[in-house]
């Protein structure tokens, strides 16, 4: 299953007997992950699925997730299943959110960093993003207005709906490495979310303002023009920093 809990059909060739079984399954999902077909946060199918479907042991498989887990690819969530990682690990998340409670000043580290990153994975998306992963960004605007476009910082689930349109985002680049280091650095930056959510609350019109720049990116990016998707991104990203200057300013 997906991040969504939407079943993930994917083709797996079953196994002919031979003595490296266990890698030839490795090799399989690698490739999917590879190519995009397997992504970060989706569920592998139950053990028997999978045996039924590669047409193998339940050994054999139970040593091909103890070489994808060791390898990094994969990861158990108990009983819950085995689901894809992303390619960094998302534990370094703790020491980013460590500094940022220390070191308020860190957060203007992570602006930079994601001038950079997301200001490039909009004019990717510009380019290569399917209707269906456009039809998916478009929805964050929908559901912010369900919430209320003069309401999404003052609320949790407009938190919730800002990483996901930049889990999507990653999708939409259709660059298999550039979406998992993405995803990577959102888990790293997830930290620093609450905070700058709660100080943004006092800056009159915050939520209309970042609503109005996203639907620039989303113009920009269903327009298919890459630079105007950078430029959008960007003038978001400077509009966060500029006014996270002035309320810590006002704060010392």
């Amino acid at each position: 299953m997906d991040k969504n809990g939407n079943k993930v059909n994917f083709v797996i060739n079953k196994i002919e007997k031979a003595p490296h079984i266990p890698n030839m399954v490795v090799n399989q999902i690698v490739k999917l992950i590879a190519d995009g077909v397997l992504k970060p946060g989706d569920k592998l199918p139950s053990e028997l699925e999978m045996t039924r479907r590669f047409g193998i042991s339940r050994i054999s498989l139970r040593e091909a997730m103890k070489l994808l887990e060791a390898k990094g690819f994969i990861e158990s969530h108990g009983r819950k299943g085995k689901y894809v990682r992303s390619a960094l690990d998302e534990s370094i998340s703790s020491p980013i959110e460590n500094m940022i409670s220390v070191d308020h000043d860190k957060i203007w580290e992570l602006l930079y960093v994601r001038r950079i990153i997301d200001s490039e994975a909009a004019a990717l998306a510009a380019t290569n993003a399917t209707r269906e992963q456009i039809e998916d960004l478009v929805s964050f605007l929908r559901e912010v207005e369900l919430i209320g476009v003069d309401e999404v910082v003052q609320k949790r689930e407009g938190g919730r709906l800002y990483a996901k349109f930049y889990n999507d985002l990653a999708d939409a680049t259709n660059n298999t490495i550039f979406a998992h280091l993405m995803k990577s650095i959102s888990s790293m930056l997830r930290g620093a979310l609450p905070y700058s959510r709660t100080k943004l609350q006092s800056v009159p019109g915050s939520s209309r303002a970042i609503y109005e720049q996203h639907v620039a990116i989303l113009d920009a990016i269903r327009q298919r023009q890459p630079e105007k998707a950078r430029e959008a991104m960007r003038k978001h990203i400077d509009w966060l920093e500029e006014n996270l200057k002035k309320i810590l300013t006002e704060a010392r």
